[in-house]
This record gives structure tokens, sequence and C-alpha cells, in this order.
């Protein structure tokens, strides 16, 4: 278990609530691309909120996030059929990155990741405790030289029965997914390849 993230799920777990196991990540290939559906303008935090209330006006304007330009229903089936390609493809070259349709558990996992930021975060924490199952996001800027981890989706230890280690090819030797109650199933890749046999194995799988 990496020390560094350990130490950063710590402040995120309930009082008496004890870490059982932590794994960095990421989303696997194949996982499919942010329905159109799903795009938003950035949040802000607390201290970027802050920093720019105390700017001139022109300036708090000048940064101010554009609002996404209306899809028209052509310009939205087309690129709903782009993404359904990608994903085609994706899936093809390699495998399949989740199992059960956006209104399953899995595809909400996904939904949580997508919507918690303009950017989804490339690097994730899934931490599994006696009570709940966490994902931390790696929310750091570009001027931090340390990860920055913030809480992005949560459920009960009953919302996940499981971690399956699948290692596939080279670009996915760490590979695991995180099964469902439901049935469904999402991949992700371990930073450490490694790390993901030992992740299951401390979870039974």
């Amino acid at each position: 278990m990496n020390n560094d993230c350990r130490d950063q799920v710590q402040p995120h777990l309930q009082s008496g609530e004890q870490l059982i196991a932590v794994c960095e990540g990421e989303m696997a290939p194949g996982v499919p691309e942010r329905p159109v559906s799903l795009r938003q303008p950035p949040r802000e935090s607390e201290l970027e909120r802050r920093i720019k209330s105390r700017l001139p006006g022109a300036v708090q304007r000048f940064l101010r996030p554009s609002e996404p330009k209306p899809v028209g229903g052509v310009g939205r089936t087309m690129e709903g059929a782009e993404l359904a390609v990608d994903n085609t493809l994706a899936q093809a070259a390699h495998g399949k990155g989740m199992y059960g349709g956006w209104e399953s558990q899995a595809g909400q996992f996904l939904v949580a990741h997508y919507s918690a930021a303009r950017l989804p975060a490339t690097r994730l924490a899934v931490a599994f405790t006696d009570r709940r199952v966490l994902v931390l996001a790696d929310r750091a800027k570009l001027w931090q030289t340390t990860t920055a981890y913030e809480l992005q989706w949560e459920a009960p230890r009953t919302a996940v029965v499981g971690v399956r280690a699948n290692p596939k090819g080279v670009l996915q030797r760490g590979r695991f997914e995180l099964a469902f109650a439901d049935g469904s199933w999402i991949a992700l890749v371990a930073s450490v390849p490694t790390h993901a046999e030992t992740f299951a194995a401390r979870l039974g799988g």
C-alpha cells in the first residue's frame, strides 16, 4: 500500500473507520468516452473564487469560463455517432472497459468521474475501508509537484462486491476491475502494475 496515498486517504475517513486497501491508477483503455450530455463548465474551488473576487472586474470577466455553445439536434447526433465509433475502436483495440449501461452502478461511477470537473482526473486512488469504497481524484494544479487528492465518489461496501485483477497485454498489465452488486463493472489500470494483484488479494479477489 503506497504510504503517501494512504496518508492522503486518511483525512476522508469517518471516526473509527479502518482503511483496508488502496490503489492508485487511472481509467483503463476501452472505458467509454464522456457523453455529450455530460459536458459542463468547470467548477471553481473556494480558494479560486476568493482569489478572483479580489481581481479587477475586467480581469474577472476575462477569466470567466465561456458558456458551452448549444448543440443542435443534428450536431448532437453526429457528435454522438463519432463518440460511438471512437468507443468501438477503443474496445476493439483494448477490450471492453465497462460492462453495463450508463444507468448501471458502473455507469453511474463513470458519470461521477466525468461530472466532477471539466477535465476528468487522470490519476485516481481507489480505497476500500471496513464501511465504504472511496475514489479520490488528483486535483493538483500545474504548479504543484505532489498529488492533491479530493473525494470524487463513495458508496457503501455492499455496492462493490469485489476487485478482479485482470491483466491484458503490455499496456494493461496492472488492469483491475471493480465489480458492482448489480453485475456491472468498470476497469482501471494501477499506476504500478504489480499493485493490482496485491490490491485484489487484500480484498479477497
